[in-house]
C-alpha cells in the first residue's frame, strides 16, 4: 500500500452554515512537537500551522484529543467543532498562524488485526502505530502540506516517520528525532517502539532498519538486499527520489509502504523469504505511488506495475518457468473469481479482499507483461523511463502511462490499453478445424463472446524440432495457416500462457480459492461440539471474502453451492462416502495435524461445483489454522503440522483444447 489519500469529509449544510464557502489556500505547512508515552498510552502536541490563503477551512483531529490552546493571528479563538470536525475563517489574503495545542490517550495496540491492521492511532511499550488518516495531527480535505516533525519518546524507545532525518538525541532518558518532510503529504504516519537502529549509507541514501531486538540480528542481511534493489531500480527506473529507506518492524502482521520508509509485522519480516520478495516490492513502492503518485480517477495503476517489476522480475530472474508459473497462478486465481465480483481496471483503487488483488495487482501486472511483448524490451524500458523523468513527485494517470509507451514504440497503443483497462472480462480462446499438410498447418483460432485484439505465441512442433509464432486475431473466428520448416506434428495456442484470459477446464485444476471467493459459498460443519463449531465458524469467517453461511450436516441433499466442509478426521470420511464427495490426493491421508484440499463434485446438469474439505485431528488443530491457512488459498492442497506447512502443491495444468496432436 502507499500514501493515503485524502479523506472524503460529509458535512451537513446546516451544521456548517454561516460557513459555506470554500476556502483558497495556496500551501500549508505544520511544525509538529509530539510526545508520546507508550506506557501511558498518552499523546501531547503543539501544532503551529502556517497557512497562505483566506476563507472558511476545516480540518479534521480526533475525537478523543482535548483541546487546550487554539490561537489564530495571534488571538484565541471560539472555533466551532463538530465531531471531528473545526471549522476556522482565515480572514484576509495572507499568510496566517495557527497554534493548536492538544492532548489524549490512544488506544492498545492490538495483539491480531484484519489484513491490513488498524484505522486508529494505537501504542504500547511494544509497539505504537498512529496511522496517516487517524485524526492524530490536523489534516486539511483536499489540501496536501509540508512538515517538519519534532517526536519525543522516553529511553529505550525510538520513533520514526517519513521524511529526511535532521537530528536525533538521547539526554535525560529521552530520544528526540527531527524528520523534514521531503514532499508534500495529505498525513503523517508515526512509528515507535523499542527499536534497535542499525544503518548504512548507500551512496548519499541513509538506509537504516528499526528492528525489535528480537529481530535485530536480521538488519545486517535487510540493508544489504535493500542496496542490491535500490541499485537495480535505479538503473532501470531512475534515481531513487528520497533521502532514505527505513525498515520498521511493528506488531501488527501487515506491510505498508510510505514515501522512505516500510512498516512491516515483526513475524513477517523474520520469514526466510520476505527479503527477496515483499522487501522488493515496498522498496519499488518508491517510485510508484510514493515516488510518482497515483490519480486515482482513472484507476490505481501503481500495484500492477508494481508487482510485475518486483514480484513478476524476480520470479524471472530466477526462471523462465518460475516467470510461467506466476502467470499460470495468476490466470488461475481469476478463473476462481466469480463473474459478479468482476470489474474494469479503471474501477480499482485499493485492495480491501482478495477479489481487488487478482484485478489490480495480478490482472494489471500480466496487462504489463502482454504490453512489453507487443512492444518490446527495449521501447518498455525506454517508456519506464520516460514515465519517470515526467512525472517524478508528481501524480500521473493512465493515460501518462499509455502516452510514454506509445512515443517510446512509436505505435498508437489507444486499443491496447483501452481494451484492457475499461471493460472487465477476459478472451475465451477456442481452437478449431486443425489440419495439417506436410509443412502447412490450417486452423481456426476464435473468441467466444469477446472482440479484443490479440498477439497469440503458437508453438508448431515438427519432425525437426518446435518452433515458435505469432499470429494476430481479432474478435470472431480467424482462418489462420502457418508453414513450419519441416513436417507439422502438433501445434498449441499460447503455450506459455502469455496471454490474460479465460481457462479451459482442463487448465483450471482446483484450488482452495474456487470456494473462498465464491458468494454462494455454504459451510458444512460437521460435529456437535460448541468449541469446534465456534472455532469452524471462525475460520470460515477468515478464509471466505463473503458473509459466511453455516449449514447443518443433518440435512439430505447438499445445496447447489461451493461447499467449505470443516470437522475431525472420523466426522468427515463418513460424510464425504455418504455423499460420494471426492476425498483428496493420496498421498496426503494421515499426514501432519490438518489436512486442507480442494475438489470438484457433480451436480445437476453436468455442473462441477467447487469443493474445499479442511480435515482436522482435534480442536488445537483446527485452532492453530487461523494465521496461517488464508495465505495459502492459491494452492490445490496444504498439510499443516500445527501451524507449520508440511507439504502444499496444486495439480499440474494442461492445454486441453488448445492443443493438438497429429497423426
Amino acid at each position: 500500500m502507499t500514501k493515503l489519500q485524502a479523506l472524503t469529509i460529509t458535512l451537513l449544510a446546516v451544521l456548517v452554515s454561516p460557513i459555506t464557502a470554500n476556502a483558497e489556500i495556496r500551501s500549508i505547512h505544520q511544525d509538529l512537537t509530539v510526545t508520546l508515552d507508550p506506557a501511558q498510552r498518552s499523546l501531547a502536541v503543539s501544532a503551529k500551522l502556517e497557512i497562505e490563503g483566506s476563507g472558511p477551512l476545516q480540518f479534521r483531529l480526533a475525537r478523543n484529543f482535548v483541546v487546550t490552546a487554539f490561537v489564530i493571528d495571534g488571538e484565541k479563538t471560539a472555533a466551532r467543532r463538530l465531531g471531528e470536525r473545526w471549522l476556522i475563517d482565515l480572514g484576509g489574503d495572507r499568510r496566517h498562524t495557527v497554534i493548536l495545542k492538544y492532548r489524549g490517550g490512544l488506544a492498545p495496540t492490538p495483539v491480531a488485526s484484519g489484513p491490513f491492521g488498524t484505522d486508529e492511532p494505537v501504542s504500547s511499550p511494544d509497539g505504537s502505530f498512529l496511522p496517516a488518516g487517524s485524526g492524530w495531527h490536523p489534516t486539511f480535505e483536499g489540501y496536501e502540506f509540508s512538515y517538519r516533525l519534532d517526536i519525543s519518546v522516553p529511553e529505550p524507545q525510538r520513533a520514526v516517520a517519513p521524511g529526511r532525518l535532521m537530528s536525533e538525541q538521547s539526554s535525560d532518558g529521552v530520544y528526540r528525532a527531527v524528520f523534514q518532510s521531503e514532499q508534500p503529504l495529505n498525513g503523517i504516519v508515526l512509528m515507535a517502539g523499542p527499536y534497535r537502529i542499525s544503518e548504512r549509507l548507500h551512496g548519499k541514501i541513509r538506509l537504516r532498519t528499526y528492528f525489535h531486538p528480537d529481530i535485530s540480528r536480521l538488519s545486517q542481511d535487510y540493508l544489504e538486499t535493500t542496496a542490491d534493489y535500490l541499485d537495480l531500480y535505479e538503473g532501470w527506473i531512475g534515481d531513487y527520489p528520497f533521502s532514505a529507506f527505513h525498515i520498521v518492524s511493528g506488531l501488527l502482521p501487515v506491510g505498508l509502504g510510505y514515501p522512505g520508509l516500510t512498516f512491516m509485522g515483526k513475524r513477517v519480516l523474520a520469514l526466510p523469504f520476505i527479503r527477496f520478495s515483499s522487501l522488493g516490492h515496498e522498496v519499488l513502492h518508491n517510485w510508484w505511488g510514493n515516488g510518482v503518485d497515483v490519480d486515482y480517477a482513472s484507476g490505481n495503476w501503481s500495484e500492477g506495475l508494481t508487482t510485475f517489476m518486483a514480484d513478476y522480475e524476480f520470479a524471472r530472474r530466477r526462471s523462465e518457468n518460475d516467470a510461467k508459473a506466476m502467470r499460470i497462478a495468476w490466470l488461475r486465481d481469476y478463473a476462481a473469481l466469480p463473474p459478479t465480483r468482476d470489474h474494469p481496471v479503471v474501477e480499482f483503487v485499493s485492495r480491501s479482499h482478495d477479489a481487488e488483488q487478482i484485478i489490480g495487482y495480478n490482472k494489471v501486472a500480466f496487462i504489463f507483461h502482454m504490453l512489453r511483448r507487443n512492444i518490446g524490451q527495449a521501447a518498455f524500458d525506454s517508456g519506464i523511463g520516460l514515465f519517470w523523468q515526467r512525472h517524478a513527485l508528481t501524480t500521473a494517470a493512465w493515460g501518462d502511462l499509455q502516452k510514454a509507451f506509445e512515443e517510446t514504440s512509436g505505435r498508437d497503443l489507444r486499443s491496447f490499453f483501452r481494451q484492457w483497462l475499461e471493460q472487465s472480462g477476459a478472451p475465451r480462446l477456442v481452437l478449431d478445424r486443425a489440419r495439417v499438410d506436410g509443412n502447412t498447418v490450417s486452423f481456426s483460432l476464435r473468441q467466444e463472446s469477446s472482440g479484443y485484439s490479440l498477439n497469440v505465441p503458437i508453438n508448431v512442433v515438427t519432425r525437426d524440432g518446435a518452433e515458435r509464432f505469432d499470429v494476430t486475431i481479432k474478435g470472431g473466428a480467424n482462418d489462420l495457416e502457418i508453414t513450419a520448416g519441416s513436417a507439422v506434428l502438433g501445434l498449441t495456442v499460447d503455450p506459455d500462457f502469455d496471454i490474460f484470459r479465460h481457462l479451459g477446464p482442463a487448465e483450471t485444476p482446483p484450488i482452495l480459492r474456487d470456494v473462498t471467493l465464491n458468494g454462494e459459498t455454504r459451510t458444512i460443519i460437521l460435529g456437535k461440539n460448541d468449541e469446534m463449531a465456534d472455532l469452524a465458524t471462525g475460520l470460515a469467517g477468515r478464509l471466505l471474502d463473503s458473509q459466511t453461511i453455516v449449514g447443518d450436516n443433518d440435512g439430505g441433499a447438499l445445496p447447489n453451492t461451493p461447499l467449505l466442509l470443516i470437522g475431525e478426521s472420523a466426522d468427515l470420511t463418513a460424510f464425504l462416502g455418504r455423499h460420494g464427495l471426492p476425498t483428496g490426493p493420496g498421498e496426503i491421508h494421515g499426514q501432519g495435524t490438518a489436512r486442507v484440499w480442494a475438489a470438484r463434485r457433480g451436480g445437476p446438469d453436468g455442473a462441477a461445483w467447487p469443493l474445499m474439505v479442511v480435515d482436522i485431528d482435534n480442536a488445537a488443530a483446527l485452532r492453530a489454522l487461523f494465521r496461517p491457512l488464508p495465505h495459502y488459498r492459491r494452492q490445490g492442497f496444504v498439510v499443516f503440522d500445527g501451524a507449520r506447512v508440511i507439504a502444499k502443491g496444486v495439480p499440474p495444468a494442461g492445454h486441453g483444447p488448445l492443443s493438438v496432436q497429429f497423426k
